[in-house]
């Protein structure tokens, strides 16, 4: 009994450690977010003007690690590799500009612990990064509009990437990879977990999106209810539908 209790318990996790350009150590505890980028109140400071202000983010959610790259100018790379979003494995090493970092599971030797001053665990900061298990997608969308940010969110469904959304004022200007962005909209609940950060942005892409946020929502949402009814009354059609005739029956031929 006591084996199966002991097999059955959630594995302990323990802290792994960031070297940055061989000098600075970070830790990086379990379930928190780094964010890294030029800006002071970044966790990670790196004062170059290549880096974006807020350049790419390091995930530490279970027993994965993951980063994402925040639409930077000059790209993330990990082992040389330029990535969006990836997963991250010991030893791999993070290519900002010129920089470089490092992650390992042990503290390196001799090197001193740097604080992190806005380490945040997963499920604070709601506003700008979080899960939405317990809201709805729109919500949080009709929130960035009346608040008139600006900015990307970027969505995560389990460890895939979701769409990107593109605020301007308040305005929803850009959509990428928008294949299920109305059915995300329409959810009231997530078994998968949904995870999002909204990235405050100064370069936009053009503006393909015309109509106002409400309205470009609405029509969205109802474009996807309308194809659900659809999609309902087909399959009920094809229940009720009689066998199809696959044969004709052959008249014998008579003598002329």
């Amino acid at each position: 009994m006591l084996n199966s209790i002991v097999e059955n318990a959630a594995p302990v996790l323990s802290p792994a450690f960031l070297t940055v350009d061989g000098e600075a150590v970070y830790e990086v505890a379990p379930n928190s977010v780094l964010n890294i980028g030029r800006l002071e109140t970044n966790d990670i400071v790196l004062d170059d003007y290549k880096v974006s202000r807020e350049h790419a983010m390091l995930k530490y959610s279970g027993t994965e690690f993951t980063l994402v790259d925040l639409a930077s100018t000059h790209g993330t790379f990990i082992n040389g590799a330029r990535i969006d979003r990836a997963p991250l494995r010991f030893g791999d090493r993070i290519q900002i500009t010129s920089h470089e970092m490092v992650l390992s599971s042990e503290l390196p030797g001799g090197d001193a612990v740097v604080g992190s001053k806005m380490a945040r665990s997963l499920d604070r900061r709601l506003k700008f990064f979080g899960g939405l298990n317990d809201f709805s997608l729109i919500t949080l969308v009709q929130f960035l509009s009346q608040e008139k940010q600006s900015g990307l969110l970027l969505l995560e469904l389990g460890q895939n990437p979701g769409p990107r959304l593109y605020f301007q004022e308040g305005e929803i200007i850009h959509v990428e990879n928008d294949e299920n962005l109305a059915e995300l909209l329409t959810r009231e609940h997530h078994e998968q977990s949904l995870f999002f950060y909204f990235h405050h942005e100064t370069r936009f892409p053009e503006r393909t999106i015309t109509e106002s946020t409400p309205t470009f929502l609405m029509s969205l949402c109802q474009a996807y209810d309308r194809r659900k009814e659809e999609n309902v009354k087909a399959a009920r059609l094809a229940q009720t539908a009689p066998f199809p005739l696959t044969t004709r029956l052959k008249m014998p031929v008579g003598p002329n």
